[in-house]
């Protein structure tokens, strides 16, 4: 009825030619994944510069915020941070600095009768914070975190 030899033999072939088959493709990868070659120094060069770039543009420092412009962006404190601006109006300044959960963990004020440069610098800040500050009567302007 059936031959077994001749099965055993055809299965046998069969299973040869797939293992060949299998064992031929790794080394169709194998030889571009050995091939070691060194980047250019300007490739390097550009490389460097790009991360430069990544971290400056997430982590300025100084970062530039606005008064009564909501939540500043994400910033690591290491101890201090100082705020530094100069006033458009008289009156008082408020800087409130916040964990990530939204808890208070310092807060600030400065009171403004004359104009030029201002600054207060708060301590004890440790970790990722969020910065919110408020001008007098809604006034705006800019102000600058040194961290």
């Amino acid at each position: 009825m059936f031959d077994c030899e001749k099965i055993s033999k055809t299965a046998i072939a069969a299973l040869s030619s797939m293992a060949m088959l299998l064992a031929s493709v790794p080394a169709v990868f194998a030889d571009e994944a050995l091939t070691l070659t060194n980047p250019s120094s300007q490739e390097v060069q550009t490389q460097q510069q790009s991360q430069a770039q990544e971290i400056n543009i997430f982590a300025p420092n100084p970062l530039r915020e606005y008064f009564n412009g909501g939540y500043s962006t994400d910033i690591y404190l290491s101890g201090k941070v100082t705020f530094r601006f100069n006033p458009l109006t008289t009156g008082e300044y408020v800087f409130k600095v916040e964990d990530m959960s939204g808890t208070l963990k310092g807060d600030g004020r400065v009171i403004v009768s004359d104009y030029g440069t201002k600054s207060i610098t708060l301590e004890n800040l440790y970790g990722y914070h969020k910065i919110v500050a408020y001008s007098p009567n809604g006034y705006g302007g800019s102000y600058d975190i040194y961290y």
